[in-house]
């Protein structure tokens, strides 16, 4: 992990399967240099969200790789959906700065659902819910959290898993798109807002792809605003405040953004909310 592209260099590794954070670090050190990993003949991201540049700079890495971004909770066994990156026609279906999760993978059965669990159209967002032969029989020794994820959706007689992910397929012809976490959408001036839609928006207008999104300072179950980690060495906060203020409602403008050299990560190498929840509680008492 010190040097993961050294590694492979010196492995001559030719399959890659890894959290996307640890390609975006790469990125960030200037690793991902052309051509550097021609042996590379399968490239797998799971575990967060893709974004789209970092597969466009791994791309020029591993010019002979395949590269797939697969979706799936622990309790579906990891794997239930992929997507096979296209070089000429991909980039036509990301949505806000990240890769689809693609189409399930064999014996697997995914429907995007409303609030009661109702099948909805294409073009509409909502729920996404799953089931196969590798989802689990549920929580050890917790019926009431077992029978709130596992459910048997009107006119099913299988058992599916709510995922809590927000995803929505534009048409019958396309990809599966990931929106947020269902727990990540928050009240905010009396408004819903997807931190996910900021954090594309963050991602665009600067360029970097380390972005944290968080609702702060917390009101009882809402947020007064929106606060902002932008992993970088330097960026001019206010420059990208009002360049968000031109594409943002003013109540998803970030009250602050912090500029930090590296997010801090948990135990799978993903970007540590709580961590970062801490630090927003820690700079608010200091002052």
């Amino acid at each position: 992990l010190l040097n993961p592209a050294e590694f492979m260099e010196a492995k001559r590794l030719s399959i890659w399967f890894s959290v996307p954070s640890v390609a975006l670090l790469m990125a960030r050190l200037g690793a991902l240099k052309v051509s550097r990993f021609p042996h590379l003949r399968l490239s797998l991201f799971c575990g967060e969200a893709l974004p789209q540049d970092t597969v466009m700079q791994w791309r020029r890495a591993a010019p002979n790789s395949v590269i797939e971004n697969i979706y799936g909770p622990t309790e579906l066994t990891i794997a239930c959906t992929f997507y096979r990156w296209n070089d000429e026609s991909s980039a036509g279906h990301c949505h806000g700065g990240l890769v689809p999760i693609g189409e399930p993978v064999a014996g697997m059965e995914a429907i995007v659902v409303d609030d009661e669990l109702h099948a909805i159209s294409p073009g509409q967002s909502g729920e996404l819910i799953l089931t196969g032969p590798q989802m689990a029989l549920g929580y050890l020794n917790d019926e009431e959290r077992t029978s709130k994820a596992f459910v048997v959706p009107p006119g099913k007689h299988a058992r599916f898993y709510r995922t809590g992910d927000r995803v929505r397929r534009a048409d019958d012809n396309s990809p599966l798109v990931y929106l947020g976490r269902l727990d990540n959408q928050i009240k905010v001036a009396g408004y819903r807002v997807e931190l996910g839609e900021v954090e594309a928006a963050v991602r665009s207008a600067s360029g970097v792809q380390g972005v944290v999104a968080l609702g702060w300072p917390l009101v009882g179950a809402s947020a007064a605003g929106i606060a902002v980690f932008v992993e970088a060495e330097q960026i001019d906060t206010e420059a990208l405040r009002k360049q968000l203020a031109d594409c943002l409602p003013s109540y998803m403008v970030p009250r602050v953004i912090h500029v930090v050299s590296s997010m801090p990560l948990n135990s799978n190498g993903k970007f540590d909310r709580p961590a970062l929840t801490k630090m927003l509680a820690a700079s608010t008492n200091s002052h």
